[in-house]
C-alpha cells in the first residue's frame, strides 16, 4: 500500500493539505472565540447561521473512521456494511426529532446542563457527564490519529515515520481546536465539507459510469471481486451467523443509533446555534449532507469490492483503511483522483479531531474542573490543549491495535451511557441524579465489561491479546444489551432514590432563564 501514489501526486496531495491547514488556521484566529468560557462555546453576536451548523453537525458525524473504516466494511462484507450506515443514518433522524430543539433551549454550555435544568443534575453528575463524555472522547481522537497517520506514512512511502506524523498532525489539530472557538472549527468543519462532499460523489459516479449506470452489475460485480459471492449481498458477512450473529445485528443498528443520537461534539454544536428552531433547522441540513454523503460512500465500497476487491484481500484487514486510494487507483491510473481521495481523508481527519478535541476539552474544563470552581476561559483551552496532547501521545502507543475495538468502545460507552440520559432528561420527569450516575457509571462499565470478555480483547487472531482467551461469548457489537441495560440502570437509580419526592422539576424562573439563553 505504498505505491498508491507517485512523487507528482504525493506532492500534490501535501501542497493542498498544507494550504488548507495554513487558511484553517488563518479563519481560526480571525474568526475565534474570545478569552471568556462561555465565548469559547459560542458568541452570541457572531454565531454561525442555522444551515452553517447543520453542516458542521454532518461534518462532526463523519470522521476518518467513516470514510475510511466503514467504506472497507461495505467493500469487504458487503450488506454488513451498509447496516452500519442505516444505523447512523437512523441516529440522525432521532436526534432531529427527539433531541436537537429541546437541547438547546435548555443547555447553556454542555449537556451536563440539560440535567441542571431537567432537576436531575448537581456537581457529581456534571463531573460524571464531563468524565463519561472524556470516555467517549479520547478512543474518537485516538482512532482518528492512527487512521490519519497510517495514511500519511503510507503516502510518504515511509512506514516507520507513522508515529511522527501523528505526533505532528496532532499539534496541528490541536492548535486550531484551542485557537478556533466553535465558530472556528465551524468553519473548517464547513471548508471540509465543501470539498469532501464533491470528491466522494464524483468517485461514486465514476464508479456507477463505469457499470453504465446499472447498478445490478454493480452489485454482481461486487459479489464476485468480494470473493464471498451471494453471501456478499446478506447479513452475517461481519456480524456472524446464528444467535450470536442477530445479536450483533440488531445490537449494530441500536448502537450505531444511539451513538450518533449522544456525540458530544454534535451536542456541542446543536447547544450553540442561534435558537431551538435553529437547532432543528440544522439538524435538517446534517441529516440531507449525510444521506447525499453515505450514498456515495455506500457506492465507492461496493465500487471498490467489484473493481479491486482482490487486492483489497491480497493486502489483508489492515488494507481497509485504503480503501478509498485503492478505488481511486482502480478508477483513475493517472493518480489525480487518487491525490483527490487523499485529501479528503487529511480534511476529514483534522476536521473531525479539531472539534472532538474542543468537545473534550470544553468537557473537562467546563464540567470537571468546572465543578470544583475553576471556570476561567483558560479552563477549556488548556483543558483541550492536554487533551489533544495526551491523545497523540496513546495513539502512538495503541497503533498497533485492532482498531475496530478501539472504535467500538467509544461507541458502545458513547450510545449505553450518554444517549439514555438525555432521552431521560427531557422526557421523564421522574428521572434524577441517582438515575443519572448510575446510568452514566454502571452503563459504561457494562459497556467495557462486555468488550473485555468478548473476541475484540482476547481468544480471536485479531483482538489485542491473541495469545489469551478469557472471552465468554462471541458477541462483539454488544449494543442489544448495554443499551437496554442502561436504560434499566437509570429506572432503578431513579425510583430507588430517597430524595425523589425532593428533587422534582426546576423551578418556573430557573427555567425560563435557561429557555431564553
Amino acid at each position: 500500500m505504498t505505491a498508491l501514489l507517485d512523487p507528482s501526486s504525493r506532492s500534490l496531495v501535501f501542497a493542498v493539505f498544507s494550504v488548507f491547514v495554513v487558511v484553517c488556521l488563518m479563519l481560526c484566529v480571525v474568526t475565534g472565540a474570545d478569552e471568556d468560557d462561555r465565548a469559547l462555546v459560542r458568541s452570541d453576536s457572531r454565531r454561525l447561521r442555522s444551515w452553517q451548523q447543520g453542516v458542521a453537525m454532518g461534518g462532526d458525524t463523519t470522521t476518518v473512521a467513516t470514510v475510511t473504516v466503514l467504506v472497507g466494511m461495505v467493500a469487504t462484507f458487503g450488506f454488513d456494511g451498509l447496516g452500519v450506515m442505516l444505523g447512523s443514518l437512523v441516529g440522525v433522524m432521532l436526534f432531529l426529532v427527539l433531541v436537537a430543539e429541546p437541547l438547546r433551549r435548555h443547555a447553556s454550555l454542555t449537556g451536563a446542563d440539560l440535567l441542571d435544568a431537567r432537576g436531575s443534575g448537581g456537581p457529581a453528575v456534571r463531573v460524571s457527564w464531563g468524565l463519561v463524555t472524556l470516555v467517549v472522547c479520547f478512543p474518537l481522537l485516538v482512532v482518528q490519529l492512527v487512521v490519519v497517520g497510517n495514511v500519511a506514512a503510507a503516502l510518504l512511502g515511509q512506514p516507520g515515520m507513522r508515529g511522527g506524523c501523528i505526533v505532528v498532525i496532532g499539534c496541528v489539530m490541536t492548535a486550531l481546536a484551542v485557537s478556533g472557538g466553535i465558530r472556528g472549527t465551524g468553519v473548517v468543519m464547513i471548508a471540509k465539507s465543501a470539498i469532501a462532499l464533491p470528491v466522494l460523489v464524483l468517485a461514486a459516479v465514476l464508479v456507477l459510469d463505469r457499470f453504465g449506470g446499472d447498478v445490478g452489475r454493480l452489485l454482481d460485480a461486487a459479489a464476485l471481486g468480494s470473493g464471498m459471492g451471494e453471501a456478499y449481498l446478506r447479513p452475517g458477512g461481519y456480524t456472524g451467523d446464528g444467535w450470536e450473529g442477530a445479536v450483533n445485528r440488531i445490537g449494530q443498528t441500536v448502537g450505531m443509533s444511539m451513538a450518533t443520537l449522544a456525540m458530544p461534539a454534535v451536542l456541542m454544536r446543536a447547544i450553540s446555534t442561534k435558537s431551538p428552531r435553529g437547532a432543528r433547522s440544522g439538524g435538517r441540513w446534517m441529516l440531507g449532507e449525510l444521506v447525499l454523503l453515505y450514498g456515495a460512500l455506500a457506492v465507492v465500497g461496493v465500487g471498490a469490492a467489484a473493481l479491486a476487491g482482490e487486492a483489497l484481500r491480497e493486502a489483508g484487514p489492515a488494507a481497509q483503511v485504503f480503501t478509498p486510494l485503492v478505488l481511486g487507483r482502480a478508477l483513475d491510473s493517472g493518480g489525480l483522483l487518487v491525490a483527490a481521495l487523499a485529501c479528503v481523508l487529511f480534511l476529514t481527519a483534522l476536521a473531525a479531531v479539531v472539534d472532538v478535541t474542543l468537545a473534550a476539552g470544553i468537557a473537562l474544563g467546563r464540567d470537571v474542573l468546572g465543578a470544583y470552581g475553576t471556570t476561567d476561559g483558560a479552563a477549556s483551552r488548556w483543558s483541550a490543549a492536554l487533551t489533544g496532547a495526551v491523545c497523540s501521545v496513546v495513539a502512538v502507543v495503541v497503533a498497533d491495535w485492532n482498531l475496530v475495538v478501539v472504535s467500538t468502545l467509544w461507541l458502545a460507552v458513547c450510545g449505553a451511557a450518554l444517549a439514555p440520559v438525555l432521552l431521560y432528561a427531557l422526557y421523564w420527569p421522574g428521572f434524577t441524579a441517582r438515575g443519572a450516575l448510575w446510568c452514566l457509571w454502571g452503563a459504561t462499565a457494562l459497556s467495557i465489561v462486555a468488550l473485555a470478555l468478548s473476541p475484540y480483547v482476547s481468544g480471536a487472531p485479531g483482538s489485542i491479546f491473541p495469545e489469551r482467551d478469557f472471552r465468554i461469548w462471541d458477541v462483539t457489537i454488544p449494543g442489544l444489551v448495554t443499551v437496554p441495560g442502561a436504560f434499566l440502570l437509570g429506572w432503578l437509580g431513579s425510583v430507588t432514590d430517597p430524595r425523589r419526592a425532593a428533587g422534582g422539576a426546576v423551578g418556573p424562573k430557573r427555567r425560563g432563564a435557561l429557555d431564553t439563553v
